[in-house]
């Protein structure tokens, strides 16, 4: 009885060993990041019907804000520079949201041109760029706009064409809640 019980403990131990050296490999995929209005400092959206979120890398940040205004007159107005960048494979990846000389307002809603003032512009980058223009598709939606606490959340979408091949890549599900 005295070899049994140790023959059951012995082939207990190392059941749980065993079991408790499996690792997972399984790569969880990326989720959008939830859409809020309290300056959460995030950003993602679809490329293709594939997540993007920015992430940290080389030294860098994945989300950089800058919403200025540069004075009156010519060369002044408000400018919004979102650079969102995924560093980590070998080529980033990378979706912009600007606009030149616009002030935006909460609940408009704007249609992305090509680096036109008063409108905002779109791209998105993983080698080649792929940049909004006149005739494509796509618009940005501000879901609040604090001057106070100096928080701007909206949404977008836009399709975005290589100039040098002529290649589209759909943006969807676009959002952002930051702090500039």
């Amino acid at each position: 009885m005295k070899h049994f019980k140790l023959l059951i403990t012995s082939c207990l131990a190392l059941t749980l060993f065993t079991f408790s050296q499996c690792k997972k490999n399984k790569t969880e995929e990326p989720q959008l990041p939830p859409e809020t209005t309290i300056g959460a400092m995030t950003f993602g959206c679809k490329v293709n019907g594939k997540v993007f979120v920015p992430k940290d890398g080389r030294g860098r940040p994945g989300l950089y804000v800058q919403y200025v205004n540069l004075g009156p007159g010519v060369g002044g107005g408000w400018f919004l520079n979102i650079p969102a960048t995924n560093w980590v494979p070998s080529t980033p990846e990378g979706v912009g949201i600007g606009t030149d000389s616009l002030l935006v307002v909460e609940g408009s809603i704007y249609p992305f041109k090509y680096r036109k003032k008063g409108y905002p512009n779109a791209n998105y980058y993983n080698g080649p760029q792929y940049e909004t223009s006149d005739n494509n598709s796509g618009e940005l939606k501000i879901t609040k706009f604090d001057k106070i606490n100096r928080i701007l959340s909206g949404t977008f979408f836009f399709t975005g064409t290589d100039n040098s091949n002529g290649q589209t890549v759909n943006i969807t599900e676009g959002r952002f809640d930051i702090r500039y």
